[in-house]
């Protein structure tokens, strides 16, 4: 009682600035439900339970790795992703280049398990497998691919399959019957119950659909301005704030009955190169790293995270040691996925991270430019990977033959012993236990065998609840951000950075009683500077609306359209003298604050959110 009575007393607090505003009758229901939601929270009993064997489940499965074969070994620690498919002809390509998605007309999102992959997980014994949004557009066709794939496990007298998906909230999810505000949102409110309640429900959303893993919070700290792949999926700047709030977000998913997988270590965020599409390098030293991007890494390990994800970059101040690209025949600075020194000596040793790592994904193009798929998987688990994500890719069913001989060449890297066969069974176990902690797997008599599949619904009630946290979060952030509140006069002219966002203002105005005013929406995607035409418009308008989504390209790089049609606009906007009648409202990175100046008389927020919901929202706190 004394807790719920502290619950109560914080939660009324952080309200009261809220209340106090404009936004008093939007929040007050909002608030009505978020007691009992945040009070419920505390009574529940994180997952896995206190009543875990640890001890017995490790001996039984100590037994159960040493008779395996070596190819069972192998797909067990394939964490596969079946996110595209094409029933139809596809150009041929090498192996080599299996990994790499080529564009194709045939090629689609996979909705429906069919005869290939069935029988791929069936074959090889996948222990787990990733889900994307093309898996999930429908929520019973989604519950049946889960269920399919899963079943098809079994049919091959498998394990059953470890799910995972990238739920962050903000722009990355996967799921949408409610997305959570993007981590830099929910840190801006200050208030690390929204961090764990946002993680409770996406870990509730999961279980939902059978899915176990949520492949978040990101730990990496947004310490450069430039980072094109990071960016408000960070909780900020701050590594402190970065590390509580990371934490409470993997709480609240595990005590959801969910999986949370920190990401990316060793850190992300300090890099100007998406590793989607290059390899990046980081110059820190060991002592710089170990105050800084360790912090969050550190945080979350020492409150108990089962499972940490690589980052694909370059530390030399880690580990300096250089290794051949199998692919391009060059020694580079080893990557932090295929690094011992930095998997096993630091993240285990220094760091004392005993759960799963994974790596991130091998077919981004840090990793598939320079080596094939089964020289990755030979690295990677070699270094201290267990899981390695989409390690090939089956996109057509001619892949299949490609997947075999993966598979063929990793067995023979073991046979050779270049395959360290200490640390595939190490990986293995670790796999299996976590798949035990959290009910995947039950140990009955020494001998492992398959639970029910693992389904939490949620309730209608629930989801609401979710939603109604989501608006309040984001809501929140919108308002802290909202600088020189400027009074909308005469007509409005809106500019928006791409045509499918006109669409997003006008509906906002469509059946509201705000608009009873003159308005116009201008896109200007691609534009470098203020047209002649605009100018114009500029000059007759009572007042500017100008959304504006920044990115590290656009920061690294001013000549990109989104920095220099702002900048332009800006002084535009001065020598019309239209500076104290403009808006700024940043829907992505928050950093142009400095390009629409306060000295300069503009008004500013940001709502860390390029959806309809950050437009929604920062509508709502204008008007």
């Amino acid at each position: 009682m004394q807790k719920a009575k502290i619950v109560s007393a914080f939660f009324l607090k952080k309200f009261t600035r809220v209340f106090s505003c404009k936004n008093f009758p939007r929040f007050f229901f909002a608030a009505l439900f978020l007691f009992a939601f945040q009070i419920s929270v505390f009574s529940q009993t994180p997952i896995p339970s206190k009543n875990f064997d640890a001890d017995k489940a490790k001996s039984a499965i100590k037994n159960h790795v040493q008779n395996m074969t070596t190819r069972e070994k192998i797909g067990q620690l394939c964490l596969m992703n079946f996110r595209y498919f094409s029933e139809g002809e596809v150009k041929e390509k090498k192996f080599a280049d299996a990994l790499t998605i080529t564009p194709d007309e045939n090629l689609h999102g996979l909705e429906k398990v069919n005869s290939t992959i069935y029988d791929l997980v069936k074959n090889y014994h996948i222990g787990g497998v990733v889900l994307f949004g093309e898996n999930l557009v429908d929520v019973d066709s989604a519950k049946r691919f889960v269920r399919d794939l899963n079943d098809a496990a079994l049919d091959g007298n498998n394990l059953p399959l470890l799910f995972c998906t990238d739920q962050e909230g903000g722009n990355v999810n996967r799921l949408y019957d409610f997305t959570m505000p993007s981590p830099m949102a929910i840190k801006r409110c200050g208030n690390l119950e929204n961090a764990f309640l946002a993680g409770q429900a996406n870990g509730r959303l999961l279980l939902d659909y059978g899915i176990h893993c949520d492949l978040a919070p990101v730990c990496d700290i947004s310490s450069n301005p430039k980072n094109p792949v990071i960016g408000i999926r960070s909780f900020g700047s701050d590594k402190n704030y970065v590390a509580e709030f990371s934490n409470a977000m993997q709480m609240g998913i595990r005590n959801a009955g969910a999986i949370p997988c920190a990401k990316h270590f060793p850190g992300h965020g300090d890099t100007h190169t998406d590793s989607h599409l290059d390899l990046p390098k980081i110059n820190s030293n060991f002592s710089e790293w170990k105050n800084n991007e360790a912090v969050p890494f550190k945080k979350n390990i020492q409150n108990g995270i089962p499972m940490m994800m690589t980052a694909h970059i370059q530390m030399p101040g880690l580990d300096s040691k250089k290794i051949r690209a199998g692919k391009t025949g060059k020694k580079i600075v080893v990557p932090a996925t295929f690094s011992k020194k930095i998997l096993t000596k630091i993240l285990r040793g220094k760091l004392g991270f005993d759960g799963v790592i994974a790596s991130d994904a091998m077919d981004m193009q840090a990793i598939c430019d320079n080596f094939t798929p089964s020289e990755s998987f030979v690295l990677a688990i070699n270094a201290g990977v267990n899981f390695v994500c989409h390690p090939i890719n089956v996109y057509h069913k001619r892949d299949l033959n490609f997947l075999e001989q993966f598979f063929s060449e990793v067995e023979a890297a073991a046979q050779k012993g270049t395959l360290d066969s200490k640390m595939l069974d190490e990986s293995v176990a670790r796999v299996l236990l976590l798949k035990a902690e959290y009910g995947l797997i039950e140990i009955r008599d020494e001998k492992i065998f398959p639970s029910p599949q693992k389904i939490v619904a949620m309730s209608e009630q629930e989801k609401l609840e979710a939603k109604i946290l989501a608006q309040k979060i984001q809501s929140i952030a919108t308002h802290l951000t909202y600088k020189n509140r400027i009074p909308v006069k005469g007509n409005v002219l809106f500019l928006v950075p791409h045509a499918q966002k006109i669409e997003l203002v006008k509906n906002y105005f469509a059946n509201s009683s705000k608009a009873n005013f003159r308005y116009e929406i201008v896109s200007y995607e691609n534009e470098n500077s203020v047209s002649a035409t605009l100018k114009e418009k500029i000059r007759a308008a009572g007042t500017v609306i100008i959304f504006t989504q920044l990115n590290g390209y656009a920061v690294a790089n001013k000549k990109n359209w989104r920095s220099a049609f702002a900048a332009d606009f800006v002084q535009t906007a001065k020598v019309l003298k239209k500076a104290q009648a403009t808006i700024c409202v940043s829907t992505n990175l928050p950093y142009d604050q400095e390009t629409f100046s306060r000295k300069d008389g503009f008004g500013f927020c940001a709502t860390y959110d390029y959806g309809e919901r950050g437009y929604t929202t920062a509508l709502d706190e204008i008007f």
